[in-house]
């Protein structure tokens, strides 16, 4: 694709053309932000949100589980504290416990969906210090409408927040390989220990920062001072954003280790790579990820290019490779991965684009023109189709909603329900006293004859839930559609013996 020399430009093109492309990503990460609220929330959604509720009722930042560092869980509490206030002064409520979680989840994923446009504003910002005007406002317009990063910018969770701060300290670590400052360094490292008080694997974005050492002061007589203020900002900051890690150390170690020990060895298979490849390029667009290690390669064979794109590549490739070798997999994990392979892409299409022009016949003006389209077309408006068609479907209702609705219409409330994290959530403010789990097979059949009323199932293989199938007669049961999104559920009414 052609993109128009930036000289020609007039001076507002840029910015009208950005603040477009803003005005779109906002809408898209607003649209339905309230979907599945409160009974289908996203996976993990709860995790983050009660404990930051729970900072709010107890009064101690200390959250005392360490499986996520504290970050998003401290921004959470805060916007939490402000929507309690705001609603306190306009009559909504006059107590903690009429708090509602409605309310709690449209500001929490209000504030992710405003992340999540800050995060196509850095693509963009970090593509201009890379490549020219077209490139980078082609890369923000991708991400911009990229179903990925539109669908986890709608849930309260860390990986956005996250992708935001890796996208930071790639800006700044591409900016202290220009600058070659100690306190570029120090900024640039600043924004990598934020990264990894949002997410641990956040602090792979060193990796950035190492590049941009090696590449531009690596023989510099003040390397070393470089270096440590780098290393000594990401430790400082990390800590002042995750406080118990030291206050609470064995909390800590004890967390930190139940994590990793999940996604310690080689996943099963060997193969996570191919389905990281399959998130991230979808069906019709298998030629993405090829094209955005296209773009690496010409931009690093280039030596005029070589040292200030060297932190972008080579954090893309090491964060992949963490993700790859280790299990579980999850599209959102490889979040972090969309800005700089936007604007590698981006960057490989502006390339092609110009060797295309150079070829007889397709330089006039006409044929230009055609190659731009074509290439928006294939970078920006196919995924906005499959954007706008994910959106349109969160105004169907989910399966666990549905079972929710059946519940609050045909059971007691003071029953007790035992719900598994896959199924509806927050039943308890409905009325009902829920005994959560993990997974039903967490306890004995018989244990729950003496806790539970009913059993609300949500495993889609029911081979092993035989004996709680046949616990007493299933009163209710939806299976997912095409039209209508969720995990299978089937409620059991327990049979005393």
């Amino acid at each position: 694709m052609r993109l128009p020399r930036t000289a020609a430009w007039p001076p507002a093109v840029e910015p009208l053309v950005l603040t477009l492309i803003l005005l779109a990503s906002a809408v898209a990460r607003l649209w339905f932000l309230a979907a599945g609220v409160p009974h289908a929330v996203g996976i993990d959604e709860p995790q983050v949100v009660d404990r930051a509720l729970r900072i709010l009722r107890t009064g101690s930042w200390n959250t005392h589980l360490f499986d996520y560092p504290t970050l998003v869980i401290y921004l959470h509490a805060s916007v939490q504290i402000v929507r309690f206030l705001w609603g306190a002064l306009h009559g909504e409520w006059a107590s903690l416990d009429a708090f509602s979680i409605e309310k709690i989840y449209l500001a929490c994923r209000a504030v992710t969906a405003v992340i999540g446009v800050a995060t196509v504003w850095l693509t963009w910002r970090l593509a201009r210090d890379l490549a020219s005007r077209g490139v980078a406002l082609l890369a923000a317009a991708e991400l911009a409408v990229r179903s990925l990063h539109v669908r986890e910018s709608h849930y309260a969770l860390t990986d956005v927040p996250l992708t935001a701060l890796t996208t930071l300290a790639l800006w700044l670590a591409v900016r202290a390989a220009r600058l070659r400052t100690t306190a570029g360094y120090a900024w640039a490292g600043a924004a990598c220990g934020l990264a990894a008080a949002a997410k641990y694997n956040g602090g792979v974005a060193m990796v950035a920062v190492a590049a941009a050492w090696f590449v531009a002061d690596r023989t510099a007589a003040d390397r070393w001072r470089k270096a440590a203020a780098g290393l000594a900002a990401a430790a400082a900051a990390f800590l002042v954003a995750a406080p118990y890690t030291l206050l609470d150390l064995p909390s800590f170690l004890d967390g930190f280790a139940a994590q990793f020990s999940r996604f310690a060895g080689a996943p099963p298979g060997g193969a996570l790579w191919l389905t990281y490849v399959k998130h991230l390029s979808p069906a019709w667009s298998r030629w993405w990820v090829p094209l955005a290690i296209a773009g690496a390669a010409m931009v690093l064979a280039r030596p005029s290019t070589r040292r200030a794109w060297a932190p972008v590549v080579a954090f893309a490739a090491v964060f992949f490779y963490v993700l790859a070798s280790h299990a579980p997999a999850f599209g959102r994990y490889a979040l972090p991965l969309l800005p700089p392979l936007c604007i590698l892409t981006a960057s490989a299409a502006a390339a092609i684009a110009s060797a295309l022009a150079g070829i007889r016949g397709l330089g006039r003006p006409v044929a230009r023109h055609v190659i731009t389209v074509a290439g928006i077309v294939l970078l920006v408006a196919l995924p906005a189709v499959e954007t706008v068609a994910w959106l349109d479907a969160l105004k169907r209702p989910d399966t666990r909603t549905m079972a929710a609705d059946w519940l609050k219409g045909s059971v007691p409330h003071a029953s007790r329900i035992a719900v598994e994290n896959s199924g509806p959530t927050y039943l308890d403010a409905a009325g009902f006293r829920v005994i959560a789990s993990e997974r039903l097979l967490d306890h004995p059949i018989a244990w729950y004859r003496d806790h539970a009323d009913l059993l609300v199932i949500s495993a889609s293989d029911l081979d092993r839930y035989e004996s709680y199938v046949n616990a007493g007669p299933t009163v209710f049961q939806v299976e997912p559609t095409p039209q209508r999104w969720g995990p299978p559920i089937r409620v059991v009414e327990i049979r005393k013996e």
